[in-house]
């Protein structure tokens, strides 16, 4: 028998294992509840409690405010996700974040897409700050080549802390203090070049703000298109999102739909994409001709290797030739290599 929640007084189907979010995001969008500690490839965290909505046990019956991002939605629940209770809830939420966030930071920055919180903000509101106002700075890193922190703009989601431990298990970012002096640190309170940071990206790629970026700042860059691939590094197959303006591709992000890789990627996944259109970049076969390398077809490539086989294979025996193949290859790929060599070659 089917199993079914409301969402003001609507019933929808409840897929099994779904959580509040889960449920009203695959059947109203995204945007209906905001979030700013939950991330879909991170296990759910319940700190910022602006995902809160009201749930009652009968239709307009008495609510109780719940954290949707780790509740279990449950048969005969009535999910309200924007009462009035509740909206005032998420401003004051947002009123407290605010009140350590710095003003100037609050707009995206020229020609760049919001950040995931400064969407929030649009969504929600930019609420009055009735609160003492308190910025804690923090000078920026840069220290490393690809990833850079700002912790200026740090929400205190612990987001990048969790995609470290959860999705790259190095443990560099961790929480140090307490209460309003809390901060990210990075090992024992080192810079980015100090610390034992991989550069994976996961951290900047959750990170609902600036406080972590790349030299890219692919997090808010606006593209032309965005062009859905898989990575060639090795043989897993990752998902990956490139960002492409006038036709050069300007950054990477894992995705996060992805089945493999869930919106993670290594650091030559995400960031070593430049070679491409090096100058040194070999853009077709080559084969040496009087001494010297020159440009062919392909088609003049394949019939120079057969030959060469065939030459070698006759006079040396097939002992004489041997294959290596690649990890970056498919793993079809790979089956018809070794099995070239055993069959054709023998």
């Amino acid at each position: 028998m089917e199993k079914t929640a409301y969402i003001d007084n609507k019933p929808y189907a409840i897929e099994t294992g779904e959580t509040i979010l889960e449920y009203v995001r695959r059947n109203l969008g995204r945007e209906m509840i905001p979030t700013l500690c939950q991330a879909d490839n991170l296990e759910n965290y319940g700190s910022c409690r602006i995902c809160s909505v009201d749930v009652a046990l009968q239709e307009n019956g008495p609510a109780k405010v719940m954290a949707s991002c780790h509740t279990p939605v449950m048969s005969g629940y009535y999910i309200y996700p924007s009462t009035d209770r509740i909206r005032r809830l998420r401003k004051n939420i947002l009123e407290l974040v605010l009140s350590e966030y710095p003003v100037e930071r609050l707009m995206p920055e020229a020609g760049m897409l919001p950040t995931e919180f400064q969407s929030v903000i649009a969504t929600s509101g930019s609420p009055v700050v009735r609160y003492p106002r308190k910025i804690s700075e923090y000078e920026k890193d840069r220290s490393r080549p690809y990833v850079w922190s700002d912790f200026t703009e740090c929400i205190k989601c612990y987001r990048c802390v969790r995609a470290c431990d959860e999705l790259q298990t190095e443990r560099v970012l961790w929480i140090h203090g307490r209460a309003d002096r809390s901060r990210i640190i990075k090992d024992f309170d080192r810079s980015f070049i100090e610390s034992t940071c991989v550069s994976c990206g996961a951290c900047v790629q959750t990170c609902p703000t600036n406080a972590l970026s790349d030299r890219y700042s692919v997090k808010t860059l606006a593209a032309d298109e965005t062009v859905r691939t898989t990575c060639t590094y090795c043989g897993v197959g990752c998902n990956l999102e490139v960002k492409v303006i006038d036709g050069v591709v300007r950054g990477i992000q894992g995705s996060p739909d992805a089945v493999t890789n869930r919106g993670h990627t290594c650091l030559k996944g995400r960031y070593a994409f430049e070679f491409y259109n090096h100058p040194d970049r070999l853009r077709s076969p080559m084969v040496r001709k009087n001494g010297m390398l020159t440009e062919v077809s392909w088609d003049e490539a394949y019939e120079y290797t057969a030959k060469r086989f065939r030459e070698i294979k006759d006079k040396y025996g097939p002992d004489a030739l041997a294959g290596i193949s690649s990890a970056r290859c498919t793993n079809e790929e790979n089956y018809l290599m070794q099995k070239f060599f055993r069959i054709v070659i023998g």
